[in-house]
This record gives C-alpha cells, sequence and structure tokens, in this order.
C-alpha cells in the first residue's frame, strides 16, 4: 500500500490537520490491521472497496463508501479487502464540530455512514468521480465541498486554546492549569470538550501520552520496553502505563513492536 499526505488548502487549515490518500491492493489472506487512537476525528472516502470492520468477536461488516470516523475510545480493527483507494480528511480534534452539529461525543467510538449523519454533505461528496490515479484531484474536490458546509462559527476558540496546550505537551498539563488558561472553569471545560472534541480534556491528555508512547515503541532503540516509554509520557510508573496502554492498544507495550501491522505505522508515523 502507497500512503501519502499533505496539508490541507490553507482556508482550512483552522479545521483540517491534514489530508492523505491510502493505494494499493490487499494481499489475500491479510488479517485484520489495528489502527489507533489518536484524537483526531477524520472523514474516509473510500473509491475502492471499502474496508470491513472486524468486532471483538471476529465478525465483519462492510464499511459504508462515505463514512465519519469519531473519536476512538479503544482500537479499531480493520481488514482490507480489495483494491485501495481513499482520500481522508484527518480534522484537528475540535475541527469537525464545524461541520457536523451532532455532539462529538455521540459519535465517538465505531465508524458512522455519513448518509445517516449528513445525507446532503454525503450525495455532495459521491459526485466526485476520480479517475485512476486522481486522488490528489479527488482530495481537492472533496476539501472544496467541506468548504461549502463548514459553519465557521461553531468552533469556540477557547476548546482550540485547551486543545493546543494539551497537545503541544503531549498531555502532561494538569487540567485545572488548561482551564484556567483557556478562561474556563474545569467543569465548563469539559462540557465544551465533550460537545466540540467528542472526549474529556482528561481522557484526550491520555490519548496524547499514549501517541507519545506508540512513537517511543516505534523508534529501533525501543528494546528496554515500556519502562523508558512510561517514564518519558510522565506516568506514575510502568504498572499505570501498561493499564493505559492495554485499554487503548488492546495489547501489552511488550506486544506491541511484534503485532504491528502496515495501517499501525502509516497512522503512527503521521500523528503529531
Amino acid at each position: 500500500m502507497h500512503y501519502r499526505e499533505r496539508p490541507p488548502l490553507p482556508e482550512l487549515a483552522d479545521f483540517i490537520e491534514r489530508i492523505w490518500t491510502l493505494e494499493g491492493h490487499a494481499a489475500p489472506g491479510d488479517g485484520p490491521q489495528p489502527v489507533m487512537p489518536d484524537g483526531r476525528p477524520e472523514l474516509v472516502l473510500h473509491f475502492g472497496t471499502p474496508f470491513k470492520l472486524v468486532s471483538a468477536a471476529g465478525h465483519e461488516a462492510r464499511q459504508s463508501s462515505i463514512l465519519f470516523v469519531g473519536q476512538l475510545r479503544s482500537r479499531l480493527l480493520l481488514r482490507p479487502d480489495g483494491p485501495i483507494a481513499i482520500v481522508g480528511i484527518r480534522f484537528h480534534p475540535h475541527g469537525a464540530a464545524a461541520l457536523l452539529r451532532v455532539p462529538q461525543h455521540e459519535l465517538a467510538g465505531a465508524p458512522i455512514g455519513l448518509d445517516t449523519l449528513h445525507p446532503g454533505l454525503r450525495r455532495a461528496l459521491a459526485a466526485i468521480e476520480p479517475g485512476s490515479g486522481a486522488l490528489d484531484a479527488a482530495a481537492r474536490d472533496a476539501q472544496r465541498v467541506l468548504a461549502a458546509w463548514l459553519d465557521r462559527d461553531r468552533i469556540d476558540r477557547r476548546v482550540s486554546h485547551a486543545v493546543a496546550l494539551l497537545a503541544g505537551t503531549r498531555g502532561r498539563l494538569p487540567i485545572d492549569r488548561v482551564a484556567t488558561s483557556s478562561g474556563l472553569t474545569r467543569r465548563h471545560l469539559e462540557r465544551r470538550f465533550l460537545d466540540q472534541v467528542g472526549l474529556t480534556p482528561k481522557r484526550f491528555a491520555r490519548v496524547m501520552r499514549f501517541q507519545h508512547a506508540l512513537r517511543l515503541l516505534d523508534q529501533p532503540d525501543a528494546a528496554s520496553g515500556g519502562a523508558h516509554a512510561a517514564a518519558e509520557c510522565g506516568f506514575a510508573d510502568q504498572a499505570h502505563f501498561a493499564r493505559d496502554f492495554r485499554e487503548l492498544a488492546g495489547c501489552p507495550p511488550s506486544q506491541h513492536l511484534l503485532r504491528k501491522a502496515e495501517l499501525t505505522g502509516f497512522f503512527i508515523a503521521a500523528s503529531v
């Protein structure tokens, strides 16, 4: 599979973090691959065969061709199946609130077909017809469609400020300090975060620490396992780190490098 990413159109940079494309063909017998929580919702357009979503019990269901992926609470298992041609639009943690009026915490978890969330937008995106090898053009067309539907006034700048603080410190800034810096009480910040980001600030901070740990474990000299990652990411001890990691990744840190799959590698590398 060939993965590429690029910045969004300048007029969308306040809402969209990056655009990515994925092309290739699934090999026969490929097993499910994990995608980890990264704190960023996405809009995914399949121009090839949509992936299959694999449940914890091993049941598989074909995804919609155009879907919204809200905040993930734990790893997502996907199985590529057939030709792959995807345009992905990765929002800033709070960016999707400008597009969908549904509170973001109601969209957290499994991917949702856009037809059930926003039929008009789904029809507009479905009209995009990329030719062979034209995903770049499809990505530009998709962004132009989104530009017409985004409501810039939906974004609470206090929330975007809090997001920047937590992302910039990799989740290590105390939430009370984040709230004070944002001009909100802690409780008000939690309510606004659930509405616009889809997670509480505390949960979002955990995901930021987790993503930093993934990148540390992905380094060639990560033979020391979770001890260094636990200390570097600010966990109280290695046991605390292992519990958080298992909840979000579905495996202990010691197994991560052995189980890393192709999709996981793409999206860890893309994360900030």
